[in-house]
């Protein structure tokens, strides 16, 4: 069994990239490498994991505006590198997955 991640708030020089979505409750901190057009999550004492788009997206749902606005402005800046395109798939993944989720949660029937 996994033990819960222990919070943490990362510092400016924990950050491995330029853009980051740190979130307040210690936990769950990703990262944007900007070279690359991929997501990574950051942890404290490892080393910042890769994720695919939609992962990100599952990761964090509350930051999904940014992480399209942060996916997007990628692959209009990077139109012909190879990436664009698997970036745009992965994050259409992810948003469908957290909209079908949340759709079928609001179908549920309520227990009182």
């Amino acid at each position: 069994m996994s033990q819960p991640e222990q919070p943490w708030h990362p510092g400016p020089n924990d950050l491995p990239f330029t853009t980051n979505l740190i979130n307040p409750h210690g936990d769950r901190h990703l990262g944007f490498n900007d070279e690359e057009g991929r997501f990574y999550r950051l942890w404290q004492h490892r080393q910042p994991e890769p994720l695919h788009t939609g992962d990100a997206v599952l990761l964090r749902p509350s930051d999904v505006d940014q992480i399209i606005q942060f996916s997007v402005l990628w692959v209009k800046n990077h139109p012909s590198d190879p990436r664009s395109n698997t970036l745009t798939d992965e994050l259409a993944a992810g948003v469908k997955a957290v909209v079908l989720h949340f759709a079928q949660a609001a179908q549920a029937p309520v227990q009182r």
